[in-house]
């Protein structure tokens, strides 16, 4: 690759780890966005295709008005670009020969851009997919309303409820209930959001649950608690109705020698780890995560013992990933497409759990969490191990 790899961030709030955001500003994005997917999908059959029409291309619209009045400009600046996701999409399309801007909005790079191609300007947000058909108002970026489709065409996903802090419904007896239903651990996790903000794993008491419901309620008061699947975090990436990649994550983890502290274990194993990745951040989210589990970081790890330090994956928080679509065993690739056919987008990543996907999926319990509308596809070119797949040559492919 010819761009710099990714590296973590610094936040505030070690429950938003490397992706801090406003935490009261979320709160009320997430109402709005559970409010409207409550009544768009109803209301959207009704109105005329020259109004939908000018939704599509408002932000074109809105775009050239702030241009006009010198509020925003358009950049060629690729150093300027928001996200490694769209980095990606800029390196191809300069191989291409397209153009690409970024919207610079008061000076402050915004994640939106605009490229010239067959003639004409398309905007769009960080990956540029072709518009989608009028009727495709589905916001498959909720999990709750995900899982709700999902279960109808009988595709694999975990037991779940769903629990809003603004319901008169969930007093202290129907969080009771919520917990005594789903098998332990259980998860808790705003229903919209992404990048891991404010989860909590690995729940086994009711005071645990009421605390995961105080945390990631503190971003979104719409929230899911779900069963705690048993296994690797695997992302299945869609372009144009094809499997473009699949990588499976691990979380960093010890294995105990009954000698030494889980403090001194980390310190051990980030001294041994590969350059590529990150060391491993003491923080009050995995201080949190890791009493979940019945240890104090001073502790001294029994051994043989195998402690997960955290729910988030990948070489930026001490873990790694592999590429292995080739490795992919063929029995969950009919799953798979079943689900993109039923979201039916030009661009989708599914989030999977999945003990081992090198072995026949009836074999085992696994499940899709979660579905990104706009998934981040570089984590398919950086992974640790593995072929990098060329997913933006794929999507620039889709404009012919």
């Amino acid at each position: 690759m010819s761009v710099s790899e990714p590296h973590i961030k610094e936040g505030s709030c070690s429950y938003c780890a490397d992706a801090p955001i406003n935490h009261a500003l979320s709160a009320l994005e997430s109402v709005v966005s559970v409010t409207l997917d409550n009544y768009l999908k109803k209301f959207i059959k009704y109105v005329p295709f020259f109004v939908k029409d000018f939704a599509d291309s408002f932000p074109k619209f809105l775009f050239r008005t702030f241009a006009f009045f010198k509020l925003a400009k358009f950049s060629p600046d690729i150093e300027r670009s928001a996200s490694f996701r769209s980095r990606i999409i800029w390196e191809e399309a300069k191989k291409r020969g397209i153009l690409m801007e970024q919207v610079i909005f008061l000076n402050k790079p915004l994640d939106f851009y605009r490229a010239r191609l067959n003639g004409r300007n398309i905007y769009f947000e960080s990956i540029p997919t072709r518009p989608e058909s009028p009727e495709m108002r589905v916001n498959w970026d909720d999990k709750v309303i995900m899982k709700r489709e999902f279960k109808k065409h009988n595709l694999p996903i975990p037991a779940y409820f769903d629990f809003n802090f603004f319901s008169p419904k969930n007093k202290s007896k129907t969080i009771r209930e919520i917990f005594s239903k789903l098998q332990k651990p259980i998860i808790v996790k705003p229903r919209v959001g992404s990048r891991g903000r404010h989860t909590v794993t690995n729940i086994h008491t009711l005071e645990q649950f009421q605390e995961g419901l105080r945390i990631a309620g503190a971003i979104c008061p719409c929230l899911i608690v779900e069963e705690h699947l048993q296994g690797s975090v695997c992302r299945a990436t869609f372009v144009g109705g094809v499997l473009a990649g699949f990588y499976r994550g691990h979380a960093p983890t010890l294995v105990g020698d009954g000698k030494k502290t889980i403090r001194e274990l980390i310190i051990e194993k980030d001294k041994n780890r590969h350059s590529r990745v990150e060391p491993i951040r003491i923080s009050k989210e995995l201080c949190d995560h890791i009493l979940r589990s019945g240890f104090k970081l001073d502790d001294i790890l029994p051994q043989g013992v195998s402690l997960s330090l955290t729910h988030r994956i990948g070489r930026l928080f001490g873990g790694k990933t592999v590429e292995m679509i080739d490795d992919l065993h063929p029995s969950f690739i009919p799953i798979l497409e079943k689900a993109e056919k039923i979201v039916s987008l030009p661009v989708v990543g599914f989030d999977c759990i999945i003990p081992d996907p090198t072995k026949e999926e009836s074999s085992q319990k696994w499940g899709i969490i979660e579905c990104n509308t706009l998934p981040f596809i570089d984590l398919h070119y950086y992974a640790l191990e593995g072929k990098p797949r060329n997913i933006a040559g794929m999507i620039w492919d889709l404009w012919g």
